[in-house]
C-alpha cells in the first residue's frame, strides 16, 4: 500500500529517543495546574510519527532488536513525562529528608523510569499491529489506553494520565459517568493527534470514514456532556458544609509546642462557623482535615468538648485523627481515621484508612528491605494498619459520605459499596508535603474526575492545599487558594442517578475498544488484499 507521509528518516534511534523524551516531557504543560492541553496538537503526532520512521525500517532490523527499539521509542516518551510530571514526590520527600534521604535519588530516577515500562509496552503492541493509514491513530489510542490500565492496575498509582489533559473540559467530561476516566486517555489521543496527521497523511484509504467516524463520536460526547448537568440544575440536598482548611503547615503540624496553637486554630474557626447560622437546614457538617490535630481524638474527647457545647442535635463534626488498638506499644496498631462526633461529644461514626500511601504510611517489602540493609524501617514515619470497608456509625438513618483519605480519591475503580443513603463523596487530605507545587492541583482535579464517574458531589477538605465543594457534574462550587486558611459554607448538591459507570465499570469500555481494534484490523486486511 502506498503511503506517502513527511517524515524525518535521517534521524538516527538515539535522536528519536531523544525527541520523544522531549515530547513527554512537553506534554507535562497539558496537565493541572498549566492546562495547556493545546501543545498535545504538536508532542502527540510527533509521537506517532517518530514510530512511524521506526516502522519503516523494520525489514532492516530482527524481529529482536525491531522489538526492544519500539519499547525503548516508548519508554523516552514515558521517562519525559514522567520526570516532570511527578517531580513534586521528592518535594515531599524533602520535608523530613533525615528520614528519607535513601530514597531521593531513587525516586527521582527510578520512580519515572518503572512507570515508563508500561509507555514502552504501549509501543510494544503497535510492533504486532500498525496500520500504515491514518487507522493506526486508533490503534495507539487503543494500545496507550490497555497500557495505562495495566499501569494503574500493577503499581496502584493512577496518577498523570494523558486524558487528565481533558478534565476542564466539562462537555466532554460528562462521558465517564458512562465509560470511566480510561476514556479520556482515548479521546485525547484521537482528538489532538487527528488533524495533523489528517493534514500530512495523504493516503485516502479509511481517511474519510475515520474522520466522519470521529467527527460524529465526539458530536455524540458533546451533546451528552452539554445535556446531562441540566437535569438537576439548582437541586440541592439540604444539607450544609462547613470546611475548615487551617493551612498548618507540615514542620509544625507534629511540633509539641505549637499542638495547642494548631488546635486552638481549628476551636476558634469551627464555633464560629456554629454560631453563624444564616440559612435553616436539616444537618449541617463541620469538617476537619486528615490528621487535624496531633491528640488521638477517640482518646481524648475533651479537645471538642467546647465545640460540643456550641452544638445542636443537627450539627455534626468530622475530623481526621490517627487511631491506635491494642495495649502493649511494640504491638498496637495504628489506623489513619476519620470520626464522626455529635452534640453530645460522642463518637457515632469512624473510618479506617483503606489504602495506604507507599513509604509514607507503610514501606512495602519492610521485611525483605530490612534484613537487606536498604533501610532502617524504624526511623520511617508511617507504620499503619489499613482498615477495610467504608464508614461505620451507630445510627443506621444518618446519611453518611463515602470518605477517601488522601490519596484514596485518585482511585477510579476504589469505592466502597454503593450506599444509597450516601449523598456525597468526602475525600480529607494533608498536602502540606507537596508545597507549592503541581501536587495540590492534581490531585484537586482528580476529585472532579470522581464526582462525574460517580454521580456524587465531592467535598475535599484539606489541611492545606486546595479545598473544595464539587457537584456531581464536576463543575466547582467553593474552592480555596493553594496555602490558604480557608472556612466557607455552601449547601450540598444534590447527587444523581446511580451512573452506568458505578455500574459496569470498565467493561463497556473495554468491550468497545476490542470491537473497533476488530473492525480496523479486518478493515485494513481487506485493504491490502485488494490492493
Amino acid at each position: 500500500m502506498d503511503f506517502n507521509l513527511i517524515k524525518p528518516n535521517n534521524l538516527s534511534f538515539p535522536r528519536k529517543c531523544l525527541i520523544n523524551f522531549l515530547m513527554g516531557s512537553l506534554s507535562v504543560l497539558s496537565l493541572d495546574p498549566i492546562n495547556f492541553f493545546v501543545i498535545l496538537f504538536f508532542t502527540i503526532p510527533i509521537y506517532i510519527f517518530n514510530f512511524d520512521t521506526l516502522d519503516d525500517e523494520k525489514n532492516f532490523h530482527s524481529k529482536k532488536i525491531f522489538f526492544i527499539k519500539c519499547f525503548l521509542l516508548g519508554m523516552s516518551f514515558g521517562y519525559g513525562f514522567y520526570f516532570f510530571s511527578l517531580y513534586w514526590i521528592n518535594i515531599s520527600l524533602l520535608i523530613e529528608i533525615e528520614v528519607y534521604y535513601l530514597l531521593l535519588m531513587p525516586s527521582l530516577l527510578f520512580v519515572p523510569l518503572a512507570l515508563s515500562v508500561f509507555y514502552g509496552l504501549s509501543t510494544l503492541l503497535l510492533a504486532f499491529f500498525y496500520p500504515r493509514n491514518i487507522a493506526r491513530i486508533f490503534i495507539v489510542a487503543i494500545a496507550w489506553t490497555i497500557s495505562e490500565y495495566l499501569r494503574i492496575s500493577i503499581t496502584d498509582f493512577p496518577w498523570a494520565q494523558i486524558g487528565h489533559s481533558l478534565i476542564h473540559i466539562n462537555a466532554i467530561l460528562q462521558i465517564i459517568s458512562i465509560f470511566g476516566e480510561l476514556f479520556l486517555t482515548t479521546l485525547t489521543v484521537i482528538i489532538f493527534s487527528l488533524p495533523l496527521i489528517l493534514i500530512l497523511n495523504k493516503s485516502p484509504e479509511l481517511k474519510y470514514t475515520s474522520l466522519l467516524t470521529t467527527l460524529f463520536v465526539l458530536l455524540g460526547i458533546i451533546t451528552f456532556g452539554l445535556s446531562r448537568p441540566g437535569l438537576l440544575e439548582g437541586k440541592t440536598d439540604n444539607i450544609e458544609i462547613n470546611i475548615i482548611q487551617p493551612n498548618i503547615k507540615q514542620t509544625d503540624k507534629w511540633d509539641r509546642e505549637l499542638a495547642q496553637v494548631n488546635l486552638n486554630k481549628l476551636t476558634s474557626a469551627t464555633i464560629e462557623m456554629l454560631n453563624n447560622k444564616e440559612a435553616s437546614s436539616d444537618k449541617r457538617y463541620f469538617i476537619w482535615p486528615e490528621t487535624a490535630t496531633p491528640y488521638l481524638i477517640d482518646e481524648n474527647l475533651e479537645i471538642t468538648s467546647d465545640l460540643a457545647k456550641n452544638m445542636s442535635s443537627k450539627d455534626y463534626l468530622m475530623a481526621g485523627s490517627l487511631r491506635r488498638e491494642g495495649a502493649a506499644v511494640g504491638n498496637q496498631s495504628i489506623y489513619n481515621s476519620l470520626f464522626m462526633i455529635d452534640w453530645r461529644n460522642k463518637i457515632i461514626g469512624k473510618y479506617d484508612k483503606n489504602r495506604l500511601v507507599p513509604f509514607g504510611e507503610y514501606l512495602p517489602f519492610s521485611q525483605l528491605l530490612s534484613k537487606l540493609g536498604f533501610l532502617n524501617f524504624e526511623q520511617l514515619s508511617g507504620n499503619f494498619s489499613n482498615g477495610q470497608g467504608g464508614m461505620t456509625v451507630l445510627d443506621d438513618d444518618l446519611i453518611i459520605p463515602h470518605v477517601l483519605i488522601c490519596y484514596e480519591i485518585i482511585f477510579s475503580e476504589f469505592l466502597h459499596s454503593y450506599n444509597q443513603k450516601t449523598n456525597f463523596i468526602l475525600n480529607v487530605t494533608n498536602d502540606a508535603w507537596f508545597g507549592r507545587s503541581s501536587g495540590p492541583y492534581q490531585h484537586f482535579s482528580m476529585s472532579i474526575l470522581r464526582a462525574v464517574e460517580r454521580g456524587l458531589p465531592v467535598v475535599r477538605v484539606a489541611n492545606t492545599g486546595i479545598s473544595g465543594v464539587i457537584d456531581p457534574f464536576g463543575r466547582v462550587i467553593i474552592k480555596s487558594k493553594l496555602n490558604t486558611e480557608y472556612y466557607n459554607k455552601t449547601i450540598l448538591p444534590q447527587k444523581t442517578d446511580v451512573t452506568f459507570y458505578t455500574k459496569y465499570g470498565y467493561n463497556p469500555l473495554f468491550s468497545i475498544l476490542m470491537l473497533c481494534f476488530l473492525l480496523i484490523y479486518y478493515s485494513n486486511k481487506k485493504l491490502i488484499s485488494k490492493n
